[in-house]
């Protein structure tokens, strides 16, 4: 017990360093790299400090909650606002410091092979190091762990506050709630549901409701931000009518909007009008299965295994990727606390997906001028993610047909 304790330290501080020089070495080309978006959170973060309005005095994109993070970095200098180049040195400490967090979070699950767990979490941080610490996802990701903590250790109101912090922030969390809610339901544990639906959609609420009485009507303007987008460059159906475009099979171009480029093709208002349909059908499929699998397990086991609640709550976030319209490249941080969880063949799908966004996205930077390898890395990505979610959905579903077939 002792050298197993002992091993967890010595990976997580060798988690914290590797991350630490590798975002010191890319710290000297973070204007080329991440410019755009810590610009974008230190202009924030000056509108806050000025006394100005969210939503009403200036436009923001983001949950309210998002401002937390976004504004950290800015409690360094209480006095003085740090400049651009103060304010991302102390962005990237933050997430350095949150990124450790998750690790030790994700030691606290209960797990056979808990330090292989912190293999791979280690292994995909260093993958993803080059965009990690520079977005502010890594807030509402552990977030999220906060709630699955909660979940397994059967403190259910936790779990949906720690929900609800998450959706405040950035809004995906809202796809793990039916997962965690058909986790309790499946047990008849209604009290235990009711607790994480009154924690998740309080906190939520009572997040927004500051911000709401301040800024009135505009502030809703975050949900139409993103529902007037267009199909993001990187998403599934962007990427297969880029593919189209390098194959000659349909005519493709890429313009910038609503902060990141976009597709312009005759196949992308009828591939961004399917797209809903799609996510919707994604999604419902996950959550039907998802039921058929916590049932099982409770009528096997009288409980519902630790991995089936882990699979599916990443089915849901993955499936919210792969069919979404913006695929931007954070969003695969959102997986950390959960695909550390999984075996080592998943783990090595993500991990290649990883390294694959790093690629395009901030080494080869040609993805708009449809150059053809970072067409072909992206869609591989994208086909890699599709693929492992269908395959993750077809494994539950063999199990259920062999379990059904055994039973009569």
């Amino acid at each position: 017990m002792k050298h197993r304790s002992l091993g967890i330290i010595v990976l997580l501080i060798l988690q914290f360093l590797l991350l630490t020089f590798i975002s010191l070495g890319i710290f000297p080309q973070y204007q080329s790299w991440h410019g755009f978006d810590l610009q974008h959170y230190h202009r924030i973060s000056l509108y806050l400090q000025q006394g100005l309005i969210p939503y009403r005095d200036f436009l923001l994109e983001y949950p309210p909650l998002a401002l937390i993070p976004i504004l950290i970095p800015q409690w360094l200098s209480p006095q003085v606002p740090l400049d651009a180049v103060d304010y991302a040195i102390g962005f990237v400490l933050e997430n350095l410091i949150l990124t450790s967090l998750m690790g030790v979070g994700i030691a606290l699950i209960p797990h056979p092979r808990p330090q292989q767990t912190l293999v791979g979490y280690l292994l995909l941080t260093v993958l993803l190091a080059p965009l990690l610490p520079w977005r502010y996802d890594l807030f509402p990701t552990l977030l999220t762990l906060g709630g699955l903590l909660g979940m397994i250790f059967n403190f259910p109101l936790l779990a949906g506050v720690a929900l609800g912090l998450g959706i405040a922030t950035k809004l995906y969390p809202v796809v793990l709630l039916p997962i965690w809610g058909l986790y309790f339901a499946a047990s008849r544990d209604w009290r235990g549901l009711g607790k994480l639906s009154l924690g998740a959609i309080a906190t939520t609420l009572l997040s927004f409701l500051p911000f709401w009485l301040l800024a009135g009507d505009s502030f809703t303007s975050f949900l139409t931000y993103h529902k007037d987008r267009g199909l993001q460059i990187e998403s599934l159906w962007a990427g297969l009518i880029s593919l189209g475009h390098v194959l000659g099979l349909t005519e493709a171009s890429s313009e910038m909007n609503f902060g990141a480029q976009h597709i312009v093709s005759p196949l992308a208002s009828p591939l961004l009008t399917l797209q809903p349909v799609l996510f919707l059908g994604m999604m419902l499929v996950i959550y039907g299965l998802a039921a058929l699998t916590f049932r099982q397990d409770i009528q096997q086991c009288q409980w519902i295994k630790l991995q089936s609640l882990v699979v599916f709550s990443l089915l849901s976030l993955l499936g919210f990727i792969v069919t979404n319209k913006v695929f931007s490249p954070q969003y695969l941080i959102w997986l950390l606390p959960f695909v550390s969880l999984l075996r080592w063949p998943a783990v090595t799908v993500v991990g290649v997906s990883f390294a694959l966004t790093t690629t395009v996205s901030f080494v080869t930077r040609q993805l708009r001028l449809m150059y053809p390898l970072s067409v072909v890395m992206l869609n591989v990505r994208n086909i890699l993610l599709l693929g492992l979610v269908l395959f993750l959905l077809f494994s539950f579903y063999k199990k259920l047909k062999i379990t059904s077939k055994n039973m009569l």
